[in-house]
C-alpha cells in the first residue's frame, strides 16, 4: 500500500467489524418476523473501513485523503449505521420508503433520534466485503442520525427499529 495509508489486515478488519455490530432475531412461534444486523460506523471503523477500501480497490493516496474527506466531514454532524434488514415479507422491508410505517430511533446520553434510511444500491459482494454479516436474503441500508459521531460514539446507545411487523432494540455497550 502508498505511504500515508493505514494498514488493516482483512482478519483485524473482519475482527473489528465484528465488535462495533450486533443482530436480533425477532419470532413469532416458529416464525421469523424480522433479522436485524447493525454495525456503527464510529470514527475507528470508518478509519479501519477506508483503509480495507484501499487494500482492496489499491487507491492511491490522494484517492484515499479524498474519501478521507468526505467521512471526517460527515461524522461532523452525522452518525451512522450499516443496517442489514429482513422481514419475510417485501413489501415490509423496505426502510427507506416513508409510506412504511418503520421509525428508526437512536437513544444516547439521555436523547433520542430519529434516524434516516437510505437503501445501498451495489452488488452482493461489494456490501459484503465491508459488511460480512449481511446476506443475500437482507435489505442492505445506511441509517443516518442528526448528531456528531464524536458526541455519542464510545458511550452506550440502543438503536430501535419499530413498525407493524414488530420492533426490536440492539443494545451498544
Amino acid at each position: 500500500m502508498p505511504s500515508g495509508i493505514p494498514e488493516i489486515s482483512p482478519r483485524d478488519f473482519e475482527t473489528l467489524s465484528q465488535q462495533k455490530s450486533k443482530k436480533v432475531e425477532v419470532y413469532e412461534g416458529l416464525m421469523n418476523k424480522m433479522t436485524v444486523s447493525a454495525t456503527w460506523l464510529d470514527s475507528e471503523l470508518s478509519e479501519a473501513t477506508l483503509s480495507h477500501s484501499a487494500r482492496i480497490a489499491q487507491w492511491q493516496e490522494p484517492k484515499y485523503k479524498e474519501e478521507r474527506f468526505k467521512v471526517v466531514n460527515r461524522h461532523t454532524d452525522k452518525t451512522e449505521f450499516f443496517v442489514s434488514f429482513y422481514t419475510p415479507e417485501r413489501k415490509s422491508a423496505d426502510l427507506a420508503n416513508t409510506k412504511n410505517l418503520w421509525k428508526i430511533y437512536l437513544d444516547v446520553n439521555g436523547q433520542r433520534y430519529e434516524g434516516k434510511a437510505t437503501k445501498i444500491k451495489q452488488l452482493l459482494s461489494e456490501i459484503q466485503s465491508i459488511y460480512p454479516q449481511h446476506n443475500r436474503w437482507s435489505y442492505p441500508f445506511i441509517v443516518t442520525f442528526p448528531v456528531a459521531t464524536a458526541l455519542v460514539e464510545n458511550k452506550p446507545a440502543v438503536l430501535t427499529l419499530t413498525g407493524a411487523v414488530g420492533s426490536a432494540q440492539l443494545i451498544f455497550n
